[in-house]
């Protein structure tokens, strides 16, 4: 049994060294996108949501929560190296999805509140992070603001332990193939955000009001669901 054991361990070692060496060729080939970019660095979040959607879809007897830890963490590893200086301003409500997503790799700055999170960006902070239990308040802000946008959900598999969290930025997120349209618009009882399945360049003719197209976002099969 000791022997088969040690066998065992020997294996995992191996398999330890492989992945080791795999992430620091894909760090490597990080390095080389620098390059091809001349330095200009732009953050992804629909490629790299479509990337983890692929892949816990080839590995279906994984699970969906383990794929995307393991190369979340690979992929902000990727966005630091392309933007040391990058900063997130985060609501105090998300800030156990900043741990997730980013890692501690990128520089957080923790906000009381969404004017705490406003006034950040204001002052040149490249990203927010904010709990979609705000959706009133970020649906009525982002009507009136058109310099920033919905650019991801985030997690991309719903957890207990992680609220569901839009981030924003000052750039329309990068095209994918499966995508949700986000519409801020007044509701019956306030200013809500609808979505809407694929990319609609404009909202549908029935959406009477004040109302604005947020943002078109990578959509996974939890994220479909209002």
């Amino acid at each position: 049994m000791t022997d088969h054991l040690n066998d065992l361990r020997a294996t995992i070692n191996r398999l330890d060294d492989e992945i080791l060496a795999l992430v620091r060729r894909r760090m490597t080939l990080a390095s080389d996108i620098i390059a091809a970019k001349q330095g200009h660095s732009a953050y992804r979040p629909g490629r790299e949501a479509a990337v983890i959607e692929r892949l816990a879809a080839a590995a279906p007897d994984l699970p969906r929560q383990l794929v995307a830890n393991v190369w979340r963490q690979l992929m902000t590893a990727s966005t630091a190296l392309q933007d040391g200086s990058l900063e997130v301003a985060v609501h105090y409500q998300a800030m156990s999805v900043a741990g997730w997503h980013f890692g501690g790799l990128v520089t957080i700055r923790e906000c009381a509140d969404l004017d705490a999170v406003r006034s950040h960006l204001g002052a040149g902070v490249g990203l927010a992070l904010v709990p979609e239990s705000c959706e009133a308040e970020v649906a009525a802000w982002l009507v009136a603001d058109t310099e920033y946008y919905l650019i991801a959900s985030t997690p991309p598999f719903r957890s207990d332990a992680l609220p569901p969290t839009w981030m924003i930025g000052r750039q329309p997120a990068d095209v994918v193939e499966n995508e949700m349209t986000l519409v801020a618009r007044q509701g019956d009882d306030g200013m809500v955000i609808d979505r809407m399945a694929g990319r609609l360049e404009a909202p549908a003719d029935s959406i009477a009001g004040e109302h604005r197209v947020i943002g078109v976002i990578a959509a996974t099969p939890d994220q479909e669901q209002p």
